[in-house]
């Protein structure tokens, strides 16, 4: 249940941050949504109530899974956003489960099944089924190398998720974990911006400001929502059954970006054969 409402928050957050992007720079939704959550997760913390120990090793692990997802991972998702299309990179970043599944096995112990196996190669076909292009014009637009981005923030997020389950031993507060994790890497973008020219803000259009600093506080509550489910789930699980976000994107970003996001049979097919991937990886 944990894992169905994050996906649901999240998928509704993302439709927001593609509005926002196309009408803001990157650095400055990435800016805006770091405050944002950093700024829930201390507040989350004050209602849930201190931990009662905080060991190094426990703070070290959260930070690390804000570098590698509230950080790199979300800057290089919202980048491919601004490139390839909101459903594409959503598609895309399904690889996070292969990388997931493979950490939780190789370092967690976690167990391999066959249908874990077969889920990841219908992933892999579905990303096949949305790399490939129909039209010529489509494929000068959007080149192949755009696709890196969305499959390494997906690596990104991986190792987010894997530092979050050592983190999780030491400390269990997905309250404070959000807050360290989403400090961290605003504290990054705030040492980085003195050297992006102007601070990279652009202008800023009041109803993208709107949409993101709403986005924001709907990703920050599936934030909270998905960092418990991750301490109290296996990432084999957990991970596969964040994905059915995936449906309500494809159909929320034809919804209201049809001509920007340019959905074909073949999107909407490789988002469903991913679908299919996740609940073999989770049954």
């Amino acid at each position: 249940m944990l894992v169905l409402i994050a996906a649901s928050l999240i998928s509704f957050a993302r439709i927001l941050q593609r509005y926002a992007v196309a009408r803001m720079s990157t650095f400055a939704v990435s800016m805006i949504m770091g405050i944002i959550t950093a700024s829930a997760g201390w507040i989350f913390y004050w209602i849930d109530g201190p931990v009662e120990r905080i060991p190094l090793a426990g703070v070290i692990a959260f930070m690390g899974m804000g570098i590698f997802g509230a950080g790199i991972g979300r800057y290089l998702y919202l980048s491919s956003i601004k490139l390839v299309g909101l459903a594409r990179t959503t598609v895309i970043s399904q690889t996070v489960m292969i990388w997931s599944a493979t950490f939780a096995i190789l370092i967690l112990g976690e167990k391999v099944t066959a249908w874990i196996v077969l889920g990841t190669l219908a992933i892999m076909i579905g990303a096949i089924f949305l790399v490939y292009k129909e039209n010529v014009e489509i494929r000068r637009r959007i080149s192949v190398y755009y696709y890196i981005l969305p499959a390494l923030s997906a690596l990104s997020y991986a190792l987010a998720q894997l530092a979050a389950k050592f983190a999780f031993v030491h400390i269990p507060s997905a309250a404070f974990g959000m807050a360290i994790a989403n400090s961290t890497s605003l504290a990054i973008m705030l040492c980085v911006m003195p050297f992006k020219k102007g601070g990279d803000f652009g202008q800023i259009e009041a109803k993208g400001l709107v949409a993101i600093l709403l986005g924001s506080a709907i990703q920050a509550c599936g934030i909270l929502v998905f960092w418990s489910s991750v301490k109290t789930g296996e990432l084999t699980q957990v991970i596969p059954l964040s994905r059915l976000s995936l449906l309500v994107i494809i159909f929320l970003s034809w919804l209201f970006f049809r001509e920007q996001e340019s959905i074909t049979w073949r999107v909407v097919a490789g988002g469903f054969i991913a679908l299919a991937g996740a609940f073999a990886v989770a049954g």
